[in-house]
């Protein structure tokens, strides 16, 4: 058997080295990357005459015409051997156009650090059944793959995305404090960070809020989706209104409800306050809880009713994260939570928010008080299910009106001066 202890670089050039025979080269090089040998043939269509000239002067052939041109890989192959230029084909496309990687190693290689790093990230989270159904979602939707560069990038981000879970819930703690402490870097969790997406991912999976596998939130929804694990972002931003909420502790947020309700007036809890100083809500347990949509309620309470008034919080049109957490802390304490607010589609969507989230009755919220209501402006908007009252949507859709609260605070305010005892 011949020896070719070198590549005889000079005849090789000559022989296959040409822009002519680039097609040739790269068709072999795609062929030993996918792990195939130089077996069977390559084919070109409609080829330059310069690249019809260059295999015919390979293959010494005569002249032919046609749409296509067609190289027998092993014949060329035998023709590098027999003339001693090197050890055959597959030899003259690294020795011409440099190292041949074999893909499908390459990708098993990647796969099987992809698997190293979810394992590790598992590892990480096994205290938390939420977590293996988040993972198993980054796995399936690929988002931890397209976050990352390659294997060693993404068993990073999901080390740094786990070490944030892993020092949650946090009391209070500004987003920027957090990334800082965690990972380094305060801007480490801002929103367009790779991390802040898995770590938004799974806190909607350990939270169950909305659709895990869908898009990230965004806006108030983001901001009430950290601050459900105790981290700030925006903490001043639309504070919750209540009027006659009594707390049972003594920390701040406590003593700031106890003191308006003793004076019959509204107070304002920022998400920093209901955060840092969480209050004690168990004397409302099994104590019916009024939740309004619009300030002007909350308003005429005060004025009218004071310390007379039922315990009331308003949400002031779409629900701010301050105010979501604040009636989660009602929820948790075993509050009767009876949402009421306009009757229009806004209205409505905001209405089958709170009793989805925080297991509210409706009060005064159903197609028979709509029916009895003054009529107010033309209803706009498109219409909305209202499952807890299916007749409701129908009544609006035909009556064709909305009805806002501050067209019925009569009834409302009665409500409050007599429905506040234990239910």
């Amino acid at each position: 058997m011949t020896s070719f202890p070198t590549v005889d670089q000079e005849r090789l050039e000559a022989l296959l080295g040409g822009p002519d025979l680039a097609w040739l080269r790269a068709r072999v090089r795609s062929r030993l990357e996918a792990g195939r040998g130089v077996t069977g043939t390559a084919t070109l269509r409609h080829p330059r005459p310069d690249q019809r000239e260059a295999v015919e002067r390979l293959l010494g052939r005569r002249p032919a015409a046609g749409t296509t041109l067609t190289v027998p890989l092993a014949e060329v192959d035998r023709l590098l051997r027999g003339a001693g230029v090197c050890a055959g084909l597959a030899t003259a496309v690294v020795a011409l156009d440099g190292p041949v990687h074999d893909r499908r190693a390459r990708r098993a290689q990647e796969e099987a650090a992809w698997n190293d790093a979810f394992a590790e990230a598992h590892r990480a989270c096994h205290d938390h059944p939420w977590a293996s159904v988040w993972l198993d979602e980054l796995v399936a939707t690929g988002l931890a793959r397209r976050l990352a560069q390659d294997p060693a990038e993404g068993a990073q981000l999901l080390r740094a995305a786990t070490d944030v879970l892993a020092s949650l819930p946090a009391v209070g703690l500004g987003r920027e404090q957090l990334a800082a402490t965690v990972l380094s870097d305060s801007h480490a969790l801002d929103d367009d960070r790779a991390v802040t997406t898995l770590v938004l991912k799974a806190l909607q999976h350990r939270n169950d809020l909305g659709t895990a596998s869908g898009p990230l939130p965004s806006g108030e929804e983001r901001r009430l989706l950290w601050a459900t694990a105790g981290v700030l972002l925006g903490g001043l931003a639309r504070p919750a209104l209540a009027l006659g909420l009594r707390a049972a502790g003594r920390g701040l947020s406590d003593r700031l409800l106890v003191a308006c309700a003793d004076e019959g007036e509204p107070v304002r809890l920022t998400l920093r306050q209901l955060l840092r100083h969480p209050p004690d809500l168990s004397g409302l347990a099994r104590r019916r809880v009024f939740v309004c949509e619009n300030p002007a309620v909350v308003a005429a309470a005060a004025d009218q009713l004071g310390v007379g008034s039922a315990p009331l919080v308003c949400v002031e049109g779409q629900p701010a994260s301050a105010v979501q957490t604040l009636l989660r802390h009602l929820a948790a304490a075993g509050a009767d939570l009876c949402y009421h607010g306009d009757f229009d589609w806004a209205g409505v969507q905001i209405a089958g928010l709170v009793f989805d989230r925080f297991q509210a009755g409706p009060w005064r919220f159903d197609s028979s008080s709509y029916a009895s209501s003054p009529a107010g402006p033309p209803l706009r908007g498109n219409p909305m299910a209202t499952p807890w009252d299916p007749d409701l949507a129908d009544r609006m859709v035909h009556r064709g009106v909305a009805v806002h609260e501050e067209q019925i605070l009569d009834r409302l305010l009665d409500d409050l001066a007599h429905l506040s005892a234990p239910v």
